[in-house]
């Protein structure tokens, strides 16, 4: 089977905007998603964060820089998200991208993020 060029998204929550909450959730989420997924260091291409504007701790990459020593010499980025009244708040998402054999991967949404897969369709939150 033919290696190919994969993403995968997953997102989580902060429970409180401080850089601990931040590496706990970060590593916690990463550390899932590879665990359910199967792939090594050697496969990231990338790995892109995004945060809700209401976090203001620390930045995604340098939790995930420091929970995920796998991480050590692949490409971080973090940005913000936009702000939209109906986003859940302290949010993480993150989008990995990857070679792999893989054809059906598992994202990963832990804690509040769990509803993020209904509430962001084109017509709004489904429930609140």
């Amino acid at each position: 089977m033919a290696r190919e060029l994969r993403a995968l998204r997953g997102a989580t929550t902060l429970e409180t905007d401080t850089a601990q909450n931040m590496c706990e959730r970060v590593g916690e989420l990463l550390n899932e998603l590879r665990a359910q997924n199967s792939f090594e260091e050697s496969d990231i291409v990338s790995v892109f964060f995004s945060a809700t504007p209401d976090i203001k701790s620390t930045f995604p990459a340098a939790a995930a820089r420091s929970e995920c020593d796998w991480l050590e010499n692949v490409a971080l980025f973090s940005s913000q998200e936009l702000a939209v009244e109906t986003d859940e708040p302290l949010c993480i998402r993150v989008l990995i991208h990857f070679h792999g054999e893989q054809k059906n991967l598992t994202p990963i949404y832990l804690h509040r993020a769990k509803t993020l897969r209904s509430a962001n369709s084109i017509n709004g939150p489904t429930t609140q």
